[in-house]
């Protein structure tokens, strides 16, 4: 009977590409998710949300029961939480590819990451915290602006304020202000191996977004863009994250890139960028994964 792979969120584009690739390469895959969906996995179990004090018992109870050799965590929610089973998970004998705690937590939290990313001279747009008069926002950053909330994912939240009289469109969450770039946006897919180097970095533009200026990306296209795959292994490494790894970059007005967003997990078109999926499956199958 073939190795068993359990991915997480398979109810989203990251959960359910995780579990097309393992399923095609003949693992069995047991997927989960908060509920019902449709996935290609050859199983379903239900959890509960990572913030269900619920969540990790039952999490473990599902690896062991159906002898899952690896998990696939691709909810951005649950990463912190799973980041720190790792121990748990090694005992019953399940590998796990994701960074530690500490670099989870900042990639989590998008005022860290950009502080964080800054102070290592990783190009940022300018950023602000919630709590920032609109003023002083305002006069730093001029028009167009975004809003977006501090703890978020998938674009979700996400506003381009056009004047001072729509500041009060941002989301009801805490937020984070930010400078808008005006260039081509682009989705960089790495796997950072626990000794930092990279055996996968691929660039894919974006060519539409959802919500026209901003928003999760509506088609993907390939490209080499040798500029934005440095900076992202830059962010990447700055922040010591590790196992695959989706970076939202986008180019300011003088086109230089700069790092909007990372996520300590696989991305959504990491189809397209499959060479980090058989980056992951190598790092498993050779005992590179915790």
């Amino acid at each position: 009977m073939s190795e068993t792979v359990l991915v997480t969120g398979v109810g989203g584009p990251a959960g359910r590409a995780g579990a097309r690739y393992f399923a095609k390469k003949g693992y069995r895959v047991v997927g989960t998710d908060v509920r019902e969906v449709e996935s290609p996995a050859n199983d379903f179990r239900f959890v509960p949300s990572a913030r269900d004090p619920r969540f990790v018992p039952v999490l473990l109870a599902i690896a062991a029961q159906e002898q899952a050799a690896l998990i696939v965590s691709t909810v951005t929610e649950e990463l912190p939480v799973v980041a720190r089973m790792r121990a748990a998970l090694r005992e019953r004998g399940v590998s796990l590819c994701i960074s530690d705690p500490p670099g989870v937590d900042v990639a989590n939290d998008k005022l860290r990451t950009a502080e964080n990313l800054d102070r290592a001279g990783v190009a940022v747009p300018v950023t602000f915290s919630g709590s920032t008069p609109h003023r002083e926002v305002t006069g730093a950053l001029g028009f167009p602006l975004l809003s977006k909330p501090r703890f978020g994912r998938g674009g979700r939240g996400v506003f381009v304020h056009r004047g001072a009289a729509d500041l009060a469109c941002a989301s009801p969450e805490e937020v984070v202000w930010q400078e808008f770039l005006p260039g081509e946006e682009y989705d960089l897919n790495l796997f950072v191996e626990r000794d930092g180097s990279v055996p996968a970095a691929v660039v894919l533009r974006k060519t539409g977004l959802k919500d026209g200026l901003v928003g999760n990306a509506l088609g993907v296209e390939r490209v080499e863009r040798r500029d934005v795959a440095e900076l992202g292994v830059r962010a990447a490494r700055s922040l010591g994250l590790e196992g695959p790894i989706d970076l939202d970059i986008r180019l300011a007005g003088d086109g230089t890139p700069a790092v909007l967003e990372v996520n300590a997990r696989l991305g959504a078109n990491v189809l397209s960028a499959s060479e980090v999926l058989d980056a992951l499956d190598d790092a498993w199958r050779n005992g590179r994964c915790a």
